[in-house]
């Protein structure tokens, strides 16, 4: 990812009133509407950056240590910070992958489409503060913004700022992009068709249909699929906890503080060479030891946000797993981790890699600052659209 421009500082903004105002962004972004594999995906990227970004703040033992220890803190200098995650292999190999997984009750089981679509996924998280992140303290909350694409075309989006949240779609590209498989994005690709004749008062649902920015309720999640024809249940319920999380501030410096921990008690750096023009430098720990160590540290974490659950460290392999870093000008700028090291071997007896790239770059690749002008958008919003649609499509 190429060095961007110094991002402002995101203004912090109370929930808005639920009084239309007048919109003013618009973009073909979206919302990850709950899809399983974007979400696994996401919540693995903000956990690597994480342990990026924590893994030298112990005393510097050693040379690698020092110079790592030194490019995260200049990371760390800036306000915000963005992150480009994708998994680097073909899909027919991520396919055995996550169906290794299912097999072994790692995960649920993923179709040929889902594992196509991560081939082809990129995500760009960025996280930023009104000061530079390495200043924060343990009470100072991060915002946090994401955008998804697919060669380059962005398809979903969420903000999460101060106390609120907002999404946006492009709901006939999913539709496109998910091979018309997932009923609540085909259907609400069908309702963006006719969106531009729904009256002024549905004016927040046009929005959200026609892929302007919308602030929701995270937690209203299911009754949103509910009121397009579909149902999401448990998983909707997961991805509302982990919105819970991202917006706060207590669960934010626990999970920061347990990786730290975790990672200052068993991490091992040292110097591989270089390539590309970068610092290449090894991390390697115990995957056991360090999952024992936050499962107990995140353990205070289970209770509130119910339905996320840790019994996934639980299955963390008793062997030792690498990571590479890389280091460009001094500052850190990737990291990459084969995945395939936390479940073992393929189907085929041969080791896959399917390895997690993620790019660091200062400033903002996507605005962590509140939308304006985006309306309130109630599940009752979506369902008066719905109807509406139903009973102007019935008519002679």
């Amino acid at each position: 990812m190429p060095r961007m421009p110094r991002a402002r500082r995101a203004s912090r903004t109370p929930r808005t009133s639920r009084t239309p105002v007048t919109h003013t962004e618009r973009s073909g972004h979206a919302p990850a509407g709950g899809r399983t594999g974007r979400t696994r995906l996401a919540a693995v990227g903000c956990a690597l950056l994480i342990a990026a970004s924590t893994a030298c703040q112990a005393p510097g033992r050693t040379d690698a240590e020092a110079r790592v220890r030194q490019a995260v803190d200049r990371l760390g200098e800036w306000e915000t910070v963005s992150v480009a995650a994708r998994v680097d292999a073909p899909a027919d190999e991520i396919h055995a992958f996550l169906r290794h997984n299912h097999e072994r009750g790692m995960g649920p089981a993923v179709s040929r489409t889902d594992a196509l679509l991560l081939s082809r996924m990129e995500t760009a998280f960025v996280f930023g503060a009104d000061r530079p992140l390495k200043d924060l303290g343990g009470k100072d909350r991060i915002d946090t913004a994401a955008a998804v694409n697919f060669g380059n075309r962005d398809v979903a989006a969420y903000k999460s700022v101060g106390a609120d949240f907002y999404v946006r779609a492009n709901w006939t590209r999913l539709a496109h992009e998910t091979g018309r498989s997932r009923e609540t994005v085909v259907r609400a690709a069908e309702l963006a068709r006719s969106a531009d004749s729904l009256p002024p008062s549905m004016a927040a649902a046009r929005d959200m249909l026609e892929g302007r920015w919308v602030q929701m309720d995270p937690e209203e999640f299911d009754h949103f699929a509910r009121a397009v024809g579909g149902k999401y249940g448990e998983r909707a319920q997961r991805l509302a906890n982990s919105v819970d999380i991202l917006q706060s501030a207590r669960a934010q410096h626990r999970v920061i503080g347990a990786v730290r921990r975790a990672l200052d008690d068993h991490a091992v750096l040292r110097e591989s060479g270089r390539a590309d023009g970068a610092e290449r430098v090894r991390v390697t720990l115990p995957a056991r030891e360090t999952a024992d160590g936050l499962a107990r540290a995140l353990a205070p974490l289970e209770d509130r946000f119910d339905g996320i659950g840790f019994t996934w460290l639980e299955r963390a392999p008793d062997r030792r797993i690498t990571a590479e870093l890389a280091l460009r000008g001094g500052v850190l700028s990737g990291m990459t981790v084969d995945l395939a090291q936390f479940t073992g071997q393929t189907d085929a007896g041969e080791t896959e890699e399917i390895p997690l790239t993620l790019s660091f770059a200062p400033g903002s690749a996507v605005s962590v600052k509140a939308p304006r002008g985006a309306r309130w958008l109630d599940p009752q919003d979506v369902m008066a659209a719905v109807l509406y649609e139903e009973l102007g499509s019935s008519r002679p």
